[in-house]
């Protein structure tokens, strides 16, 4: 019987809702011997000029710093979990857009994510990471959802 996980990929951004999403990860990676990666996404601010566009600064070196220790971290936590091989990423865009290319350029079989349990008016307003994922997606998504969220 063939595995039907073999690559995992979980986003992380260090919130309660990913670590929660991380850990259900690390748990399928197990049970089923599958590859894992932690994908991190920077999304810088977008500034508007009058007529166009300014294209984003990539991260402070502070920042990037911050951002591969949060990723080292998650990769750590797997590890001594018992996995081995966990590869972690981190790129740079729009969070959704970037899981997606990510998820078909990797192989990936599943993306695990968490949800922010935002209101209808907010994701509305402000869009939702997982609602893309999940709407635009051509693998398994899961969405893990903290037992705080209503």
């Amino acid at each position: 019987m063939s595995r039907p996980f073999q690559h995992l990929l979980v986003a992380y951004d260090g919130s309660t809702e990913a670590r929660i999403a991380l850990d259900r990860a690390i748990e399928i990676s197990r049970s089923w011997s599958s590859r894992l990666t932690i994908l991190t996404v920077y999304q810088p601010p977008t500034m508007w000029a009058t007529s166009m566009m300014i294209p984003p600064e990539p991260p402070a070196d502070a920042e990037r710093k911050a951002l591969n220790d949060l990723l080292r971290e998650a990769v750590r936590t797997a590890e001594e979990r018992g996995l081995s091989g966990v590869r972690g990423e981190l790129l740079q865009g729009h969070a959704a857009e970037s899981i997606l290319g990510f998820a078909e350029g990797e192989h990936v079989d599943l993306v695990v994510m968490g949800s922010r349990g935002q209101s209808a008016t907010a994701r509305l307003l402000l869009g939702s990471v997982s609602d893309a994922v999940v709407h635009h997606a051509r693998v398994a998504v899961l969405v893990v959802r903290s037992s705080a969220t209503p």
